[in-house]
């Protein structure tokens, strides 16, 4: 009789030797076990299977196949999901509303909003995330900083992925009317899977910056850090980092910290920093903005 079984199936068709005669696990033990393993949450399978290795020695060949044989049950499926879906698809994200506080070339106050919107697919994934700083700053003027980005990610290993990106940004107390970033490289996760993931990328781009009376097109390199971390099943931390180099560089980073409060709502505190290497204008280096925002995840 010939049998033809999937591949993510195979590493668990059969139950090791050392586990078929060993004392059965207990049920609770088991119902424990498999409840960790179905969760998908890498921080409470790992503590829930080392309590039950550690009081039930005499089944960690057993433990371990439950754990592997659902781990393949479910990337089967999850393969077979992001396969047939289309375009309008597996999109997921969030949205955040709140008031920063600016400091740098000036200390304002600022009403802030956010968007950030991800699809995953089986070889590609789409990232665009937005942020609008309606700015009163001391004088009395009203002033905007608006940050938007593009990318796209081809995945072409487990760690590795091609990717391209475009941005724009206005930040007139930065001094830039209008700048225009494209950039495209290879990427890097690090670490994974969850709770802590880091990605790395690198490649070359070109920028169009528009100033208060003239314009650059540069050459550039960009590369960036993007760092997660699950802290629970309620709070995250991220921080994520960009550099643009060239004869005046540009250095970016945002630190956030979000905790659920209920259901889909969540509260997140960020601190952001934005150097120029060149500012225009006699202008300082550097801006600092603190955010406190209310968050909705969709």
């Amino acid at each position: 009789m010939l049998m033809i079984v999937a591949p993510a199936l195979a590493p668990v068709l059969a139950l090791p030797a050392a586990a078929q005669t060993a004392p059965p696990l207990a049920d609770g033990v088991r119902q424990m076990v498999e409840a960790a393993a179905r969760s998908g949450n890498q921080a409470r399978i790992d503590a829930v299977v080392a309590t039950a290795r550690e009081t039930n020695p005499q089944a960690k060949a057993e433990i371990d196949h439950i754990v592997a044989t659902i781990a393949a049950e479910r990337s089967a499926m999850e393969e077979a999901r992001l396969r047939e879906a289309n375009l309008f698809d597996n999109w997921s994200g969030s949205g955040r509303l709140g008031g920063a506080l600016s400091t740098g070339n000036s200390r304002t106050k600022s009403l802030s909003a956010g968007l950030d919107i991800e699809r995953k697919g089986l070889m590609w994934r789409h990232r665009l995330n937005a942020l609008l700083d309606l700015v009163d700053s001391d004088g009395g003027t009203d002033q905007e900083r608006m940050l938007a980005g593009y990318q796209i990610d081809y995945q072409y290993s487990e760690t590795a992925y091609f990717w391209a990106r475009i941005e724009y940004e206005r930040n007139q107390q930065a001094g830039i009317d209008r700048r225009f970033a494209e950039s495209a490289g290879i990427g890097w996760r690090v670490i994974a899977p969850s709770p802590v993931t880091l990605d790395l990328e690198a490649g070359p781009a070109v920028r169009q910056t528009r100033y208060p009376g003239f314009s650059e097109n540069r050459v550039a390199g960009r590369g960036a850090v993007r760092f997660r971390w699950d802290l629970s099943d309620r709070a995250t931390f991220t921080n994520d980092s960009a550099l643009f180099w060239d004869k005046a560089g540009t250095f970016t980073n945002r630190a956030a910290l979000t905790s659920k409060l209920i259901g889909s709502l969540s509260a997140q505190l960020s601190y952001s920093i934005a150097w120029e290497q060149d500012p225009p204008n006699n202008r300082k280096n550097l801006d600092t903005t603190s955010r406190a925002s209310l968050v909705y995840d969709f």
